[in-house]
């Protein structure tokens, strides 16, 4: 099963918009968002996704959370306020938004895969049977890179995509 993960979108909707269409023609089943989509208008951009399910968490600079909350659900989406823990293709996965609590979370050893965002850089690394995904901004503001990550989960392989519309 194939995943697309993506962060920090912060309102750079022609981003998004590029990222939707990754992950629709990647044939993701799962989009999962680590926080700072931001508004409402980009969280309802996430309804275009073709056949993917979209699972998100709060990030630190969502100012309208009921209206988000309810342009997701919207669509059948899903969004947590801190974390989400749960299990994909057998696989149990927690996401949250910022990066305090990760090396805790990475010693439990209670999970194959850990995403976070917040720090707008890619931190995609290995600890024992735990795969942590950072996947950086999906703006470009801060590092100058837009990227998404898609992974399947049956070997856990992943590669990055950049956001660039040529």
């Amino acid at each position: 099963m194939k995943i697309g993960i993506i962060s920090d979108s912060h309102d750079h909707h022609e981003n998004v918009l590029r990222a939707i269409e990754i992950f629709n023609e990647q044939g993701v089943e799962y989009v999962l968002h680590g926080g700072d989509i931001v508004s409402p208008f980009t969280a309802k951009a996430f309804a275009s996704l073709e056949k993917a399910k979209f699972i998100a968490v709060f990030g630190n600079n969502e100012g309208e959370k009921l209206y988000v909350k309810s342009t997701v659900s919207g669509f059948g989406g899903e969004i947590y306020e801190y974390c989400y823990k749960g299990t994909l293709a057998g696989r149990k996965i927690y996401m949250t938004h910022t990066h305090h609590n990760i090396e805790e979370v990475i010693k439990s050893g209670l999970y194959d895969l850990i995403i976070y965002g917040h720090t707008h850089m890619q931190d995609m690394r290995q600890e024992g049977k735990t795969l942590i995904i950072n996947p950086g901004e999906s703006t470009d503001w801060l590092t100058g890179r837009g990227q998404v990550v898609i992974l399947d989960l049956e070997d856990m392989s992943y590669h990055i995509e950049e956001l660039i519309n040529t």
